[in-house]
């Protein structure tokens, strides 16, 4: 038993090879010139690559830097701000000491009137 398959199986193993009268067939340069396509796509997409990539290493380097220029204005920024705070603290303990002088003199000025009042009452 065999299917009509087997007989169309049979007939194109059987068939002749199709070419020029005979003469064997010459390769077909299409392979190689993918090849050579491929090939050259490659080095191309790598050549690009690298430059991008040390396009990059450059940009990171400023960046990088300009980070490090930053970060010491920061720095200059914030020694600066702490002398301002440590010359207002001092300005407010001085303030708070010139308040307590002048509250004291303040009382002073007070006990030494009504003193003055007292001697003045002795006296009339």
């Amino acid at each position: 038993m065999s299917s009509p398959w087997d007989e169309v199986r049979r007939e194109s193993l059987e068939m002749p090879a199709v070419g020029l009268g005979g003469r064997p067939q010459r390769p077909s340069p299409l392979p190689w010139m993918l090849l050579a396509a491929s090939i050259a796509l490659t080095i191309v997409v790598l050549l690009l690559g690298r430059s991008r990539v040390e396009s990059e290493r450059q940009r990171t380097a400023t960046a990088l830097k300009a980070n490090d220029e930053v970060k010491a204005q920061l720095k200059a920024v914030q020694k600066k701000l702490d002398e301002q705070q440590d010359s207002c603290n001092s300005q407010a303990e001085s303030s708070a000491e010139l308040s307590r002088q002048i509250v004291t003199l303040e009382l002073e000025k007070r006990r030494l009137q009504e003193e003055l009042a007292q001697a003045k009452g002795g006296k009339k």
